[in-house]
């Protein structure tokens, strides 16, 4: 049942798409164009009709001047009538009137005068409905100028039963032109659509839903030879279609990741323990440097293992969850900045703040996302080709009412402007060659997480500026 419903629904109607729809449109307007002009044609229809009676009757007047003594017989002024198919002729001068030929029939019923010298264009079109809905029985009485005669006027009677026949036939003729031209003006219409929009638009849909069933592997194919206006959805579609794609290929492979993490993480964790284990051990050491250099070892380890962590946790897209408390940001900053400048003796540090400042933070994840962009910005002054002048990275930390500011800033040679769109955006927005582009992206969740936010506040040739919000305490 279901089977035979969807069939039902699949299977296209004839007005039911935009061809047919157009077909029945395309039909109704020169219906309706054909209906606005029907009045004028059909006042024209009824003016031709009464000249050409008016012609005829002047004809037969021509006939019977030319008789010996201006006289023709009653069965010779039968037949000119009938030829001319009117009822009766008359003509006047100054002063005389006379029948030049009378009637051949009885004329009973109301006479309606036509005086043609004086006729506009919409007397012929108010009078040719007049006619058409006219009782039986009346007659014409048609008065002229006439051009073929001296006479002054002319009057002609004529049955206008013959003249409502005429525009009764003419209406029937004209609706089943009209209907013959909408039917093959709709038809051309209707395969000019199909043709230059209905069929474009069919492939179009079967290479979206090609690429809705498949999406990793599915390709909207290219369009070449139509309109400019499809080429460019099609275009449009083609660019979605490779940016879904990606992104589609940049999940599995972060759902990949995550799995490869939680694989080696119990191996790491042991290394690590391992390793920790060892470096307790050199802190019992008797060597002053060994002593110094201890604390900083096991830190270094802890947060190593945390990394592994939440690496794990990220390619889970699992939020990690800060431990928040109030941090001393200068202290913490100094410390991450000794991380990621170690081994950069030619590159000068600075740190500058008007007051101490203590934020609502996790200090970990400060000295992760601080230790990054200080790495960040060594690692570009020092790829800077052509470099001359000496590198530097400088700190500032701040408050401005109830949130702590640090900017992290160097006078390297800033973001590419290709980069910055996606710099927060993992395996995309990475600046610097080889990066993975998951330091800022992790950066910036972790800032999300203590209800902050880390963001690119000034980028140019002479630098960049990152700037890291959070909450400060008291």
């Amino acid at each position: 049942m279901a089977a035979v419903e969807t069939a039902a629904i699949a299977r296209p109607r004839l007005f039911s798409g935009l061809r047919g729809r157009l077909l029945l449109l395309t039909a109704a307007f020169v219906l309706f164009a054909e209906l606005l002009i029907y009045p004028v044609l059909a006042g024209t229809y009824r003016n031709n009709w009464l000249a050409q009676r008016a012609q005829a009757a002047q004809i037969a007047a021509l006939a019977v001047e030319a008789a010996p003594d201006g006289r023709v017989s009653e069965e010779l002024s039968r037949q000119l009538l009938a030829q001319a198919q009117v009822v009766s002729v008359a003509v006047q001068e100054q002063d005389f009137r006379g029948e030049i030929l009378p009637p051949s029939i009885d004329i009973g019923g109301e006479l309606i005068p036509i005086d043609l010298r004086s006729e506009g264009v919409m007397d012929g079109t108010f009078g040719a409905f007049s006619h058409m809905f006219a009782p039986e029985g009346r007659f014409l009485r048609v008065i002229l100028t006439p051009s073929m005669t001296q006479d002054a006027m002319m009057e002609v009677i004529v049955p206008e039963a013959a003249l409502k026949d005429g525009l009764l036939a003419f209406s029937r003729t004209l609706l089943l032109v009209s209907l013959v031209v909408s039917a093959v003006v709709g038809a051309l219409v209707y395969f000019a659509i199909y043709r230059l929009v209905v069929r474009p638009m069919r492939r179009l849909t079967d290479s979206i839903v090609a690429f809705s069933e498949a999406p990793e592997g599915g390709e909207i194919a290219p369009m070449p030879g139509e309109s400019d206006e499809l080429q460019r959805a099609n275009s449009a579609l083609q660019s979605m279609q490779r940016t879904v794609s990606a992104s589609l290929r940049q999940r599995k492979r972060l759902a990949e990741l995550g799995e490869a993490v939680a694989k080696i993480n119990h191996d790491l964790r042991n290394s690590l323990s391992a390793a920790q284990i060892v470096s307790e051990g050199l802190a019992q050491s008797e060597d002053p440097r060994v002593k110094r250099a201890a604390p900083r070892l096991e830190r270094a380890l802890e947060r190593a293992v945390n990394l592994a962590e939440s690496t794990l946790r990220y390619g889970r897209a699992e939020p990690s969850v800060p431990n928040l408390a109030s941090v001393n940001l200068v202290a913490a900053v100094e410390e991450a900045a000794a991380e990621g400048m170690a081994g950069c003796g030619e590159i000068d540090w600075k740190i500058e703040t008007p007051d101490p400042v203590v934020a609502n933070a996790d200090a970990d994840h400060i000295h992760r996302i601080v230790a990054n962009l200080v790495r960040n910005s060594v690692r570009a002054i020092r790829d800077q080709p052509g470099r001359t002048e000496r590198g530097r990275v400088w700190a500032r930390i701040r408050r401005e009412g109830d949130t702590a500011i640090i900017d992290i800033a160097d006078n390297g040679p800033g973001v590419p402007d290709a980069v910055v769109k996606r710099l927060f955006q993992p395996f995309t927005g990475s600046a610097s060659r080889g990066g993975a582009g998951l330091g800022l992206a992790i950066a910036r969740e972790l800032a999300r997480g203590m209800k902050g936010d880390l963001e690119l506040t000034r980028n140019s040739s002479n630098g960049a500026c990152f700037t890291l919000r959070m909450r400060a305490c008291g």
